[in-house]
């Protein structure tokens, strides 16, 4: 993908959100930023924001015009419904598809569950556990990943431990599912998101360390 492509960012005013904007136009892309309210997100000549509800089809199909490439980091925690994720992508899918927007990378928890995953014995006390603290929330994610599975998209989900703020942007995508205590810098995880905007091996559901 060449610079100035434009990026949509959805959840961007969020801790690692805001991380994806900064790192994307520092990369020397066109970045729209979805947001829902208020935002600390700085001017920039590159840079336009879009307030909107991911719940309103028709904001989000707004904020897809003109788009290359989508990011989501996207969460349901602290919602009401607890069903943030799938039901952005149950509009940013199907408008992708109609506009002939093919490149998507999402993030999620670690513990969501995708098709081929292996499960230890940890991980499947690990979800059971979270299921029973944030079940919803974890289903939403699922959901989510579910959706674009069934996309035809050219997708990437990074599915992270618990984020902490931290100044290494050093990671490691792999198949193998984090310890259920793993942390990782929410900056890693921001660099990681736009490492893989043009990645020549692209992943599907991945995780990262």
């Amino acid at each position: 993908m060449k610079s100035k492509d434009r990026v949509v960012i959805f959840g961007a005013a969020g801790k690692v959100g805001s991380l994806l904007v900064e790192y994307a136009l520092a990369d020397g892309y066109a970045v729209t930023a979805f947001v829902h309210r208020h935002h600390n997100l700085p001017s920039h000549p590159n840079l336009i924001i879009a307030k909107g509800d991911v719940y309103d089809k028709s904001e989000v199909q707004k904020a897809l015009q003109d788009a290359d490439v989508v990011l989501s980091a996207l969460s349901s925690w602290g919602t009401p419904k607890k069903d943030v994720l799938s039901a952005a992508m149950a509009t940013i899918v199907p408008t992708m598809k109609e506009r002939g927007i093919d490149r998507i990378i999402s993030l999620t928890g670690s513990e969501a569950r995708a098709s081929g995953d292996r499960l230890s014995i940890i991980h499947r006390l690990a979800h059971i556990g979270i299921g029973v603290v944030g079940g919803k929330v974890l289903r939403d994610g699922e959901r989510h990943i579910k959706l674009l599975e069934q996309s035809g998209l050219d997708w990437t989900v990074v599915r992270s431990p618990i984020m902490r703020s931290g100044s290494s942007r050093r990671y490691t995508l792999s198949s193998n599912r984090p310890l259920p205590w793993g942390i990782i810098n929410r900056q890693a995880v921001a660099r990681a998101m736009v490492d893989q905007i043009d990645t020549p091996h692209r992943p599907k559901a991945v995780f990262i360390h």
